[in-house]
């Protein structure tokens, strides 16, 4: 039988740095950010055979944004304003509320990673069943398939902080599959960070 693997999408926050609402930047024609994300990872999760995305929602909540997620599941964080990690609270407990096997943690942002790349992680979580993460910046990161026996870890996580210090204790146990994965490196923070992706992307 094949794992019950949840896809969940992080977008719930502030955007401080881009000054405004980031996920509805243009990042593709007329396409926003989280759009391209959700058009991505629904691909994806169609070619794999598992759940179509959802979606954590928190800053910037507004018609446009929900009209984005209408047809995803939507995940409403309200505590956005503690950081990355209450959205990672949120997205593993829907993953254990859904009964998940894994839970695919994917940043909406992170705008140069494409279908074959998400397939790619999945496959080698797949092979083994290991956690699974991409490797750039000489580090481990999202995006990232946790486990179920990892959820009551992320939950307890704190503040401003991802997942990263589950999978570097993971690769200290070799108990972590690492996907090379140099595009995740690129995620729009700056309308600067847009600018430069505008410019490149062709």
């Amino acid at each position: 039988m094949k794992p019950n693997i949840i896809t969940v999408i992080l977008a719930a926050g502030a955007s401080s740095r881009f000054h405004g609402a980031k996920m509805l930047a243009k990042v593709k024609g007329n396409q926003s950010l989280l759009a391209r994300s959700i058009v991505s990872l629904n691909k994806v999760t169609a070619t794999a055979g598992i759940k179509a995305p959802a979606v954590v929602l928190g800053a910037h909540l507004n018609d446009e944004i929900m009209a984005i997620t209408a047809t995803s599941h939507q995940i409403i964080n309200p505590d956005w304003q503690q950081g990355l990690s209450s959205s990672v609270k949120h997205a593993s407990q829907y993953a254990i509320d859904q009964q998940a096997d894994a839970l695919l943690l994917v940043l909406a942002d992170q705008v140069a990673i494409d279908v074959d790349d998400y397939l790619h992680l999945i496959e080698r979580y797949q092979q083994n069943g290991l956690t699974s993460c991409a490797f750039y910046r000489q580090d481990v990161g999202v995006p990232a398939i946790f486990l179920a026996k990892d959820f009551a870890v992320l939950m307890s996580i704190d503040g401003d902080k991802g997942a990263k210090s589950i999978l570097k204790q993971h690769d200290k146990n070799n108990s972590l599959n690492i996907i090379p994965m140099e595009q995740a490196q690129f995620d729009i923070d700056t309308p600067a960070d847009l600018a430069r992706w505008l410019d490149n992307k062709d």
